[in-house]
C-alpha cells in the first residue's frame, strides 16, 4: 500500500505528464474509443460538437490531426510523415492545384469524406467545418465570448444569445517536430476543411497551407482579436471541432 506521501508523488507525477498529440484510451482490442459529442444548435446554419475529436467531455483537449489526416500520429508532425505528399511539401500527392507542389494535381480544394476526420470517426452528416462555417461562427453579433478554465486549460467558451446553448473551444496549442503541443493557453487550433486557394488575378496561394480557426484566451483585449482564420502548413498537428448539418 501506497503512505499518503507516496500517493500525493504519484497523483502529482501524473498531472504533470505533459500533453500528447498522439493516440490515447484504446479500448481492450486496441481499437481507439471515439465518443460521438452532442450537437449543440448555436442558431447557426449547422450544429456544433459539444467537444473536440478524440476528446470525451466538454473542455477536454482531443486528438491532434494533420489536415486531410484521419488518425493522430505516434510520432512528430511534419512533412516527413505528412501521408498526402511524398516527405515534401514540393510534392503533395492530394489536394493539390499547383504543379509547382507536385505532379498530378487533383485541383481539389476541400476534404473528401474519405479524408474528412469527422465523417470518417463520427459518421452521419458529420464534417470538418468549411471556412464559411466558421466565419458564419465568427460573425454572429447574437454569440458572446468569454475564458473558462476547465482543469488545467483555458477554453472559449461561446454562448447563443439565440438559443441559450454555448460550447467550450480548448486552447489546446499546436504540434509541430514532437507530439507535445506548444503554446497551450495561450492559441487553440482548429483545421478547416479547405486548403488555401485564392482565385484572384495576383493572389498568390499556396496549396501546402490549409486555413485553421485560432483562438486566443485574451478575450477582451482592444489589440487582439479573439478568434479569426489563418493559414499554416498541412503537416501541423491540430484539433477539430466537428460540425453536424440540420
Amino acid at each position: 500500500m501506497f503512505s499518503t506521501l507516496r500517493r500525493f508523488t504519484f497523483l502529482m507525477a501524473c498531472l504533470l505528464l505533459p500533453l500528447s498529440c498522439s493516440k490515447e484510451g484504446k479500448d481492450d482490442a486496441g481499437t481507439e474509443k471515439i465518443i460521438t459529442p452532442e450537437a449543440v444548435d448555436l442558431g447557426l446554419s449547422v450544429k456544433w460538437a459539444s467537444f473536440d475529436i478524440g476528446a470525451t467531455q466538454p473542455g477536454e483537449v482531443g486528438y491532434f490531426f494533420a489536415w486531410g489526416e484521419t488518425k493522430p500520429k505516434d510520432m512528430g508532425y511534419n512533412w516527413k510523415n505528412y501521408t498526402l505528399c511524398n516527405k515534401g511539401y514540393h510534392s503533395l500527392t492530394k489536394y493539390n492545384y499547383d504543379p509547382a507542389y507536385g505532379d498530378n494535381p487533383d485541383y481539389r480544394i476541400g476534404l473528401k469524406a474519405e479524408d474528412d476526420a469527422a465523417q470518417v470517426l463520427y459518421g452521419g452528416d458529420w464534417h470538418v467545418p468549411t471556412l464559411e462555417e466558421f466565419n458564419e461562427l465568427i460573425g454572429a453579433s447574437f454569440i458572446t465570448q468569454s475564458i473558462e478554465r476547465v482543469g488545467f486549460v483555458d477554453c472559449m467558451k461561446l454562448t447563443s444569445l439565440v438559443t441559450g446553448n454555448s460550447i467550450l473551444l480548448p486552447i489546446g496549442g499546436v504540434c509541430w517536430e514532437t507530439v507535445h503541443p506548444k503554446g497551450q493557453n495561450d492559441m487553440g487550433y482548429y483545421w478547416s476543411s479547405q486548403i488555401e486557394y485564392s482565385p484572384g488575378l495576383y493572389a498568390n496561394p499556396n496549396p501546402s497551407n490549409a486555413h485553421f480557426l485560432a483562438v486566443s484566451s485574451e478575450v477582451g483585449s482592444q489589440s487582439f482579436i479573439s478568434m479569426k482564420m489563418y493559414k499554416l502548413p498541412r503537416a501541423y498537428g491540430m484539433n477539430i471541432r466537428a460540425v453536424l448539418r440540420k
